[in-house]
């Protein structure tokens, strides 16, 4: 087993030199095309060469048979092979190739051809004006031999130079096919050397997969037993919390149905008590109790049922607090056993949704909430709402009066997770609260908004199952930066949401 991480980066190795060997085989090829393609352009070359210098004599011979015997049947070859030798010009130019130092020789040569070419035709003109005497001294004066014998001289330069570049393409060739013949025997045996570890290295990794097959299978049995076990325990910690909620829920709402019951009592006797005795009597015209003033005095009708009514106010205020918070902890406990649901959620539609509804707010409070572009993550869209919707609310209800209300919403990415911060610029968190405003029913700074202390609560705890974190940064009078950090794909799916 501890051979086989060596195994992939065997093979990997041994595949790359065998693709370096590939490589060097297809460059050595197209060298050696390249070399023929050169080699036949030499041989092309020199073919014109002896073609140009053999249209040259015959346009000589031509020029000179028909100034010594004015027969006009010498003109037809001098008029047929004359357009020829531009054809052969444009041939060697283009057989030669770019080569500089056979570009400048025939730069030579072409001058030389136009020489020979026009001493020819001056010669025919002489004679065909009815002076034969100045052709023939013309011909018999050496110009066109001179002329001839460079032309001569300098298609000889252009063939020696050809001839060096042959042999030096042969030796290059020769070469090329030696270091061919060599990478094709060393990819050959690098092959059979590779085909002989590949099969070593299949029947080790055989030996190792079967006895790692066997541990497995003892560790699968040994990890079964474990998650089962766990999953019992995890299973019967859930059926304690959902009972405790519904005992929590159970109690309380009890004895306020109760006090409902005694409150609407106390009402039906505050009627029967204090109005029976509306008319005249020893109490006085007005039916209140009349007592003497002093220090035994006894308080009147009219502040027993103020008393009374304070009372009943208060107990029903109570009442309504209690049943508001038993119905919170409910909400947790119900959305403790919903499942999450991954999905592709694209965060800026996610927060345009969340600055639509609350844009009627956010324009009574005159603030402004800015998004930057957020990124796209997998995950709970409606986990996702609740978290942001709640953040995002929280900075809207506590802006300062003093300053126009900013929320900025921000995202930074760092490996596989996605920070997304709030920021506002209102009221700010003590710091000796910014710990405490994630408990259940706490709440920081002035208590003059509504509200029961759950919202954070709630929030930290969404945030958790769906695999993150959350932190807040906050100076009083400046604002707060809370920020939540969610992996970019939700890790497990089976969690469940809850407090």
């Amino acid at each position: 087993m501890a051979d086989l991480p060596k195994a992939p980066f065997l093979l990997g190795a041994a595949f790359a030199v065998l693709i370096l060997i590939a490589l060097v085989s297809i460059a050595l090829l197209e060298r050696t095309q390249g070399d023929r393609d050169r080699l036949l352009a030499t041989v092309e070359t020199e073919a014109q060469l002896d073609q140009l210098l053999a249209d040259m004599r015959r346009l000589e011979s031509g020029q000179r048979g028909y100034i010594l015997t004015g027969d006009a049947e010498f003109l037809t070859p001098y008029r047929e092979t004359l357009p020829r030798v531009d054809e052969k010009l444009t041939n060697i130019e283009a057989a030669i190739g770019g080569i500089p130092a056979q570009v400048e020789r025939l730069g030579k040569l072409k001058p030389l051809i136009q020489a020979k070419r026009n001493e020819l035709a001056e010669s025919i003109r002489l004679f065909d004006a009815g002076k034969p005497a100045e052709a023939i001294g013309l011909v018999r004066g050496g110009l066109g031999l001179r002329i001839m014998d460079n032309i001569r001289d300098a298609v000889y330069a252009i063939k020696r130079a050809n001839a060096d570049s042959r042999a030096e393409q042969y030796a290059q060739s020769r070469s090329q096919e030696q270091w061919l013949l060599g990478t094709n025997i060393a990819a050959v045996g690098l092959i059979v050397l590779l085909g002989g570890v590949s099969l070593m290295m299949i029947h080790r990794a055989n030996l190792a997969m079967r006895k790692a097959q066997n541990v497995l299978r003892n560790a699968n049995s040994e990890l079964e037993a474990a998650v089962a076990a766990r999953t019992a325990e995890l299973t019967a910690a859930n059926e304690e919390i959902q009972k405790f909620a519904y005992i929590v829920s159970h109690d309380l709402r009890s004895p306020l149905v109760n006090i409902m019951g005694f409150t609407s009592e106390l009402e039906t006797l505050k009627g029967a008590i204090f109005h029976a005795g509306n008319g005249a009597g020893p109490n006085g015209a007005n039916g209140a109790l009349a007592h003497p003033g002093g220090p035994g005095a006894q308080p009147t009708k009219a502040a027993l049922e103020e008393d009374f009514t304070e009372a009943i106010g208060f107990i029903k205020a109570s009442i309504t607090k209690m049943d508001r918070l038993i119905n919170a902890v409910l909400t947790i406990s119900r959305e403790g056993n919903r499942s999450l649901k991954p999905e592709r959620v694209d965060m800026n539609d996610l927060f345009q949704t969340i600055r639509s509804a609350i844009a009627h707010q956010a324009q009574e409070a005159e603030a402004d909430i800015a998004l930057e572009p957020l990124p796209s993550i997998v995950s709970d869209r409606l986990a996702l709402e609740q978290i942001f919707s709640n953040l995002v609310d929280n900075a809207l209800k506590y802006l300062r009066d003093d300053e126009k209300g900013r929320i900025r919403v921000t995202s930074a990415a760092h490996g596989g997770k996605v920070t997304f911060e709030v920021k506002d610029n209102g009221r700010g968190i003590a710091p000796r609260d910014q710990g405490r405003i994630f408990e259940l029913f706490r709440r920081a700074g002035t208590q003059d908004k509504p509200g029961e202390g759950m919202g954070l609560a709630h929030v930290r705890a969404l945030v958790r199952r769906l695999g993150g974190s959350i932190s807040v940064h906050s100076t009083p009078g400046e604002g707060s930066v809370f920020s939540v950090t969610l992996p970019r794909t939700l890790p497990n799916q089976s969690k469940r949401i809850g407090a």
